[in-house]
């Protein structure tokens, strides 16, 4: 097998075929050359493009993380127009974030403009109210179980400190599964 010959300058300069595209070696003179405020000027700005590229492919991810946990959202293109639009009104060109979508979502959804599974949000508001039920069901048999005043008058120090201890216990165990601390 033999080579193709290569030109001394092809070698030096790195002018040649490459591949399916042919390299030009720069006249020197005809370079422009960039001054350090220049050239900080052109990294920040491929910076910012490689930000960007990142926060669209994030944003993506988060949109379609929104999609998967709301089976009411119907992926029609008026409600992507909408939620676009009320994305930018509130939160402007930027990334977005799970916070973000969530919020423009029940913006509109309050206000009625999505259109939305009406079986699917039928079967969630049951889930809830049945999920309320059973914390309120909870609630009302930790309170049947403390004693009557009567009881507690004949109970001693420690023991009324022992309960008391317990009692914030559930109330602190309860608001943690509920998600705040309002106990």
């Amino acid at each position: 097998m033999s080579r193709e010959p290569m030109s001394q300058q092809s070698r030096v300069s790195g002018t040649g075929s490459y591949g399916n595209a042919t390299v030009y070696r720069e006249n020197p003179d005809t370079v422009e050359e960039l001054t350090p405020a220049q050239v900080r000027q052109v990294y920040e700005a491929a910076l910012a493009e490689d930000q960007a590229a990142k926060d669209r492919i994030q944003s993506g991810l988060n949109a379609d993380g929104f999609v998967a946990s709301h089976p009411e959202f119907l992926e029609t293109d008026a409600n992507i127009k909408l939620m676009k639009h009320e994305l930018k009104r509130m939160f402007g060109e930027s990334l977005l974030t799970p916070e973000n979508i969530e919020a423009s979502y029940e913006s509109l959804k309050a206000s009625g403009f999505l259109e939305l599974d009406q079986k699917e949000l039928a079967k969630q508001q049951k889930a809830t109210a049945r999920q309320r039920y059973k914390e309120r069901y909870k609630e009302a048999k930790i309170r049947s179980v403390e004693p009557t005043e009567e009881e507690m008058y004949s109970m001693s120090l420690e023991e009324l400190r022992s309960r008391a201890d317990a009692d914030v216990q559930k109330r602190f165990r309860l608001a943690a599964e509920r998600g705040g601390n309002d106990f």
